[in-house]
């Protein structure tokens, strides 16, 4: 279950990236709620590394946090095993 957490947060913030790489309209529903989600997800992460470029910024800052989520979920889920 918590690797399910993980892989879902994981899932959001790419696919909120792969829409952002895409320019898809921000105006559509379910782009702005997977944006949002993804902007939420990653609000720890926002200001990691400054860039001049704002996607570029994201895109770093939003893989950043995959990777954590995703670390954080298999630590956690490995050691709720014992």
């Amino acid at each position: 279950m918590i690797l399910a957490a993980g892989w879902a947060a994981v899932a959001i913030l790419a696919l909120g990236m792969l829409l952002t790489w895409g320019d898809a309209n921000p105006g559509n529903t379910l782009v702005d709620a997977t944006l949002d989600a993804g902007r939420w997800l990653a609000t720890p992460f926002h200001d990691v590394f400054t860039r001049n470029d704002p996607d570029e910024q994201l895109y770093i800052n939003w893989a950043l946090a995959g990777v954590v989520y995703y670390v954080l979920a298999r630590t956690l889920s490995w050691m709720t095993r014992f």
